[in-house]
């Protein structure tokens, strides 16, 4: 049986299950928060660290909530989560 994985691993697998792969379908960090059952700024900092190592992005959107997807290389990384 497979191991569970991180639980940074499984905010990046929940942005693609939410299929947040591109700007116009990013995702807030309360979002993902509230699938994970964690603190929005939980989620934030360990999504802020995947985009300094280049597997998501995010922007602020018009209402002044920052929102986050996944790369094509952060894509490549949840996809190598199930091999």
């Amino acid at each position: 049986m497979r191991e569970e994985l991180p639980f940074p691993d499984k905010v990046l697998q929940t942005l693609h299950n939410l299929c947040a792969t591109a700007a116009d379908l990013a995702r807030r960090s309360e979002e993902v928060a509230r699938l994970l059952q964690k603190e929005p700024y939980e989620i934030e900092v360990i999504l802020d660290r995947y985009k300094s190592e280049g597997f998501a992005e995010s922007f602020t959107d018009t209402e002044g909530k920052k929102r986050y997807y996944l790369t094509g290389r952060g894509i490549i990384k949840v996809c190598s989560l199930f091999t």
